[in-house]
């Protein structure tokens, strides 16, 4: 492939997110980019510095030719040479790293002018049906307010809704104060809709023994990281003790980290920011026996990632959408997201099939590099 040259766009959203987008380019590749997100990895100095590592370290690779290439592609590249990715010093690392190997795999399915979804190997696409994570929407977080912003959601065409309803403190006990606005959006979107509850870690296990019966009642679809992956002996305690579907992954990056819950967790959360790209969070999704959601609450270009793999993998479950932070959210890839009625139909065009308005208001670079390719020494 030759060297590469890398920038990194912040796009402001609002006071309680931005989104940041990393666009490639590859010599001898004139005109044609590859994107990824890294959203959520961190402080923005911290991606800088993860970045800065990166292109000093430089590209090992060429360009990958199919999955088994892009895989190392993202072993050599990104994580150097080191036999486990946990070697890597930092979560921003990790997420940096699954963001640059989005963009490789991107730009690789354009040169070969199929969209990514073909070029993973799967199927011509249905359009992949969508929840509504409510928790990045502006409206407020008392009980009727919540309710008010799922109803709106129901509206909008989503038949799945999810709540983190710990995270914001109130004028009661936060388990109290999240039960009642569980029961408020259940009572204003009724029992048909699917209901999940991202619990965000916010309980210890005491308090969360107590709501074991009442979140039964409002009959979850499932509750997200009560327990979080990382604590397979806490999270055993909490399955032999609830029928409720419990959901988690969000940051796995590694089999084994899917293997270690494997009977625990009834679905698995990939994200393909946090996996290490794309391509590691299909190869997470095809490791354990549960039911896939990929893991999606950021922006469009992570959106469009997300889409390809919920198709290839035949994910049993809706994809997460960030609902409402903003309305021009498909504007910044010129349209290529098109949500309708709680579905994401994607594009025909090569790779994600995005291209980043980098002209609009909330967008500015801010961070540019050049990493030069090398090949190993031969033996």
């Amino acid at each position: 492939m030759g060297g590469e040259t890398w920038e990194l766009f912040r796009i402001a959203v609002g006071v309680r997110a931005e989104w940041l987008v990393l666009r490639l380019r590859a010599d001898g590749a004139a005109g044609v980019y590859g994107y990824g997100e890294c959203s959520d990895a961190g402080p923005l100095a911290k991606v800088v510095a993860v970045l800065d590592a990166a292109v000093r370290r430089g590209a090992r690779v060429q360009r990958p030719a199919g999955l088994r290439d892009a895989l190392a592609a993202l072993h050599d590249a990104e994580f150097g040479e080191a036999p486990d990715r946990r070697t890597e010093p930092s979560f921003a690392g990790v997420t940096v790293a699954g963001g640059m190997a989005q963009a490789r795999t991107d730009l690789a399915a354009r040169l070969d002018g199929v969209p990514l979804w073909s070029w993973m190997g799967g199927a011509p696409p249905a359009p992949v049906e969508l929840y509504a994570n409510l928790n990045r929407t502006p409206g407020g977080s008392t009980p009727r307010e919540v309710a008010a912003t799922a109803e709106r959601a129901l509206a909008d065409g989503f038949g799945a809704l999810k709540v983190a309803p710990f995270d914001a403190p109130g004028d009661r006990p936060l388990p109290e104060l999240g039960l009642a606005r569980l029961h408020a959006v259940r009572q204003a979107v009724g029992g048909g809709v699917r209901l999940m509850a991202d619990a965000h870690e916010r309980l210890t296990f005491d308090e969360l023994v107590p709501l074991l019966g009442p979140l039964s009642e409002l009959g979850l679809h499932w509750l997200e990281d009560a327990v979080c992956i990382g604590r397979p002996r806490e999270l055993a305690r909490l399955r032999a003790r609830t029928a409720i579907p419990l959901a988690g992954g969000e940051f796995a990056c590694d089999p084994a980290d899917v293997w270690n819950v494997d009977g625990l967790i009834d679905v698995l959360l990939p994200d393909v920011k946090h996996a290490g790209g794309t391509l590691e969070a299909a190869r997470l999704a095809a490791a354990g026996t549960a039911r896939i959601s990929v893991h999606n609450p950021t922006g469009p270009v992570a959106t469009l990632h997300s889409a390809h793999l919920s198709s290839v993998c035949g994910a049993a479950e809706p994809m997460e959408y960030a609902y409402g932070p903003t309305a021009w959210r498909s504007d910044l890839v010129r349209g290529a997201e098109r949500v309708e009625r709680g579905r994401l139909t994607l594009p025909d065009a090569p790779g994600t099939g995005l291209e980043l308005d980098t002209a609009h208001p909330s967008v500015t670079r801010v961070w540019s590099g050049r990493m030069e390719a090398h090949r190993p020494a031969r033996r």
